[in-house]
């Protein structure tokens, strides 16, 4: 048995799985406001998951920890977290191997989810294809020749700091002109609220008077026929295909799987980034690219650690035997 972890700002996102990839339990648990109570909350969910299914502790082979941020993966530390700010050069994985006495491995989240998707989601069909995260920022990652890609210290495949224009916006991460800054659910909600006032008779006018605005919000509206909210959305998308171009040039890609909670907006972003990529690819790659969005966007980065956490498990064995 194998327990993958998907921990992000709100909530932990926790499931078992045996060796074929079969979810015996999935639970979810929030993530807590401090590095003592987010330890306290894995524990207990992993407690949970274990219990409920009358299993021992020492039932678990290993446990996978997927987590936004940079990453060294070797070491078991986030080094900086932006949904999780007080973990900063933080040795969770150490610390979660030594509270379960069971292996513990840390990847990216987005790493973890293109390993989930590769294993049993859209990606299985796909020797070559990239995946994009979208939600308050932009992560990714990268199948290449049937291989999950994570560089040398696993955080590679930050696609949402790559440039599009360099005298840009400033960008958290001390850059200018990231993609993220152009094409995130929060650079959306930037852009709607900077430009509602041009458009008096958009209905969000309306909504926000009592609601919070946000993508999901704007992207009700532009299902609706809400033309500012449709504008927003044509904008958002066309600098997604921007930046997808470049990927698309360096890559070579069979398919682009657009995961996160801007992807449910799915059926307005892709005939737009599709578009773009035609005009603006090169000749040779950018034909026949599938877009397509993740299978299962609650478990599948949950799932992606678990089977890293497998696959490491099974490398040691090797050795050892």
């Amino acid at each position: 048995m194998f327990i993958g972890l998907d921990i992000g700002g709100t909530n932990i996102k926790a499931l078992l799985t045996d060796r074929s990839g079969n979810i015996l339990n999935y639970r979810k648990i929030l993530t807590g406001k401090n590095a003592k109570t987010t330890e306290e909350n894995i524990t207990k969910v992993i407690d949970v998951l274990v219990s409920q299914q009358e299993l021992r502790m020492n039932d678990i082979r290993a446990i996978g920890i997927g987590a936004a941020g940079t990453i060294n993966s070797e070491k078991g530390v986030v080094i900086t977290s932006p949904n999780i700010p007080y973990w900063k050069n933080y040795p969770i994985g150490r610390i979660i191997q030594k509270k379960t006495g069971t292996a513990v491995i840390l990847e990216n989240d987005a790493t973890a989810a293109v390993v989930g998707e590769w294993w049993k989601g859209n990606g299985r069909k796909y020797r070559n294809w990239i995946m994009l995260t979208l939600g308050t920022g932009i992560g990714g990652g990268a199948i290449i020749d049937n291989n999950i890609y994570t560089g040398k210290s696993g955080s590679s495949m930050e696609f949402g700091h790559t440039t599009i224009d360099y005298r840009g916006k400033r960008c958290s991460c001390g850059n200018r002109g990231c993609l993220e800054q152009y094409a995130s659910a929060s650079a959306a909600v930037r852009l709607a609220r900077r430009d509602l006032k041009k458009f008096p008779a958009s209905s969000i006018r309306e909504r926000i008077k009592t609601e919070k605005l946000t993508a999901k919000l704007i992207y009700e509206e532009a299902i609706q026929g809400d033309v500012f909210a449709n504008r927003v959305f044509q904008r958002v998308a066309t600098y997604l295909g921007y930046g997808i171009v470049n990927l698309v040039n360096i890559f070579d890609p069979e398919a682009v799987i657009l995961a996160g909670g801007l992807s449910r907006a799915h059926k307005l972003i892709i005939p737009v980034v599709r578009d773009v990529v035609r005009a603006r690819a090169l000749p040779g790659l950018k034909e026949n690219i599938r877009y397509l969005v993740i299978k299962d966007e609650e478990k599948s980065p949950a799932l992606g650690a678990a089977k890293l956490a497998m696959d490491k498990a099974q490398r040691a064995s090797s050795k050892t035997g």
